[in-house]
C-alpha cells in the first residue's frame, strides 16, 4: 500500500533554513506549502495534497538520526533539478544524481542532506 503522508521533526534553530530548503528543493516535483497549522509551526507540503509534514520542535527535543526518505520523479531531469536546488538552498550533497545499479538497473537517484540532517532522495526508474 502506498504511503499517504509522513512527517519529520525540525529543531527550532534549523526551522527557517530547513523549510526554505524543502520549498526550493521540491519545487521540481511541483511541491508547495499547502497547509499551515499551529501558528506556522506545522507545514504540509505536497503536489496535490500535503504528504510531507514538517513540525517545529524545541532544540532540546529528540529528532532522531539517520532519517532517510525518497520522493518519486517522473524524469531524470527532475532528480537533477532537485539536487541542484537542494544544494543551492542550504542542503549538502550526499550523492550526486546518477545511476545506482546496485539498487536496480534503471535506478537513477540524487541525495541531499537537509539543513536538519535528514537524508532526502529523489529517484526515478525512467530511462529518460
Amino acid at each position: 500500500m502506498p504511503i499517504d503522508h509522513f512527517g519529520i521533526r525540525i529543531p527550532a534553530s534549523k526551522w527557517a533554513a530547513t523549510t526554505a530548503f524543502y520549498e526550493k528543493a521540491l519545487a521540481p516535483l511541483n511541491y508547495t506549502v499547502l497547509a499551515t497549522f499551529v501558528d506556522g509551526d506545522v507545514l504540509g507540503l505536497g503536489d496535490k495534497h500535503p504528504d510531507l509534514w514538517l513540525t517545529k520542535v524545541p532544540d532540546s527535543a529528540s529528532v532522531g538520526d539517520g532519517t532517510h526518505f525518497a520522493f518519486t520523479a517522473e524524469k531524470r531531469e527532475q532528480v537533477e533539478a532537485f539536487h541542484t536546488e537542494g544544494v543551492s538552498s542550504g542542503g549538502s550533497c550526499n550523492g550526486p544524481p546518477g545511476l545506482r545499479p546496485h539498487y536496480g538497473p534503471t535506478y537513477y537517484g540524487g541525495f541531499v542532506y537537509d539543513p536538519a540532517g535528514n537524508n532526502v532522495e529523489v529517484v526515478t526508474h525512467s530511462l529518460q
